[in-house]
């Protein structure tokens, strides 16, 4: 591992960086996002995929550099989302030797056309993570490999994180606390609608959504975007609460794997006190929050990354990927 680091910026992010890396031409990288077994991509010939990525049995989207990867990023989106929301994160990263790949979460994206999985259930999503670093880690075995996810994809991450340690060299959690604001009268009304029909859907677009961006342009992509989930049943919601009160306890076990944390200034969904209680909970030393001042909700996904925050999050990938190649631990 690095050296210690327990620093918070609370600094508008832009101001961090004189300037950035340009990236390299997109030529240097799949222009289709790739896709397994149950992948969302379409007319997509399957037999130029490597043999090891169809074991993948969960739905997902890759964007694969040319050359060897140094690096190996596999992400979790946020509550409504689908992978395709990472596209711009996963080309950035591409461009700089990253092979980026991107989960469909249960309940989500491709899942929603699929009898089996197209309910929120965690448990099983927390499986799909550990089978795929293990087939990832046997697919690049000298590559480290980080987790990276937003809002409740920052979540599952940190559990899978607390879960699968000896699997994952690095987390990037964005956003993943759940102390959103109006919490308290949105449970009562999650509540309410569980007593009423717990089966039946409710529109969740005015709580993430709108609540998400100032932005009514991007607000309104969102609600035309296919992969993307408006509604959910009162059960799923209530699962999703609970599963996200699970959080500090997760940070806690969280001893001897790289964190870096991050939270939008600007946030109207998710307290940024709320993900700074978290990274205080997180027992491990190596780790570094980032406030981003002038950041929403969503500073990773659906082209939300600026220029200044991916070439950080770069930076500290490469930095604690290059500590993982030198240092003691190795995962399987």
């Amino acid at each position: 591992m690095s050296m210690t680091k327990k620093i918070i910026i609370s600094t508008i992010v832009s101001a961090l960086l004189i300037s950035t890396l340009p990236l390299t031409t997109s030529a240097s990288v799949n222009k289709t996002a790739q896709g397994g077994k149950l992948s969302a991509t379409k007319g997509l010939n399957k037999s130029k995929l490597p043999i090891w990525s169809r074991n993948i049995k969960v739905p997902y989207r890759s964007w694969i550099p040319v050359e060897k990867p140094s690096v190996v990023l596999l992400c979790v989106h946020g509550l409504g989302f689908s992978s395709e929301s990472f596209t711009e994160f996963g080309r950035r990263m591409a461009s700089r030797g990253m092979a980026v790949y991107a989960l469909d979460v249960r309940g989500f994206g491709e899942w929603m056309k699929r009898e089996a999985g197209n309910q929120v259930d965690f448990e099983a999503c927390l499986s799909d993570i550990e089978s795929a670093l293990h087939i990832l880690h046997k697919a690049y075995p000298k590559a480290p490999i980080f987790l990276i996810g937003e809002s409740m994809g920052g979540a599952i991450a940190l559990r899978a994180t607390s879960r699968y340690p000896e699997l994952v060299n690095g987390l990037v959690s964005s956003v993943p606390s759940s102390d959103r604001y109006a919490k308290l009268s949105s449970e009562l009304v999650v509540g309410a609608r569980y007593l009423e029909n717990k089966d039946k859907q409710m529109n969740i677009a005015p709580e993430v959504m709108n609540k998400a961006t100032a932005n009514p342009n991007l607000r309104a992509k969102w609600e035309a975007e296919p992969t993307n989930r408006l509604k959910m049943t009162p059960k799923e919601l209530k699962q999703f609460n609970e599963f996200m009160k699970g959080n500090e306890d997760a940070a806690a076990l969280v001893a001897n794997v790289s964190v870096l944390m991050l939270a939008g200034f600007k946030d109207k969904l998710v307290k940024p006190e709320g993900t700074i209680s978290l990274f205080n909970q997180l027992s491990t030393q190596d780790k570094l929050l980032m406030v981003v001042g002038d950041g929403e909700h969503l500073l990773l996904e659906e082209n939300q990354l600026s220029d200044q925050l991916a070439q950080l999050v770069m930076d500290w990938i490469n930095n604690e990927a290059h500590s993982s190649r030198s240092g003691v631990t190795a995962h399987p």
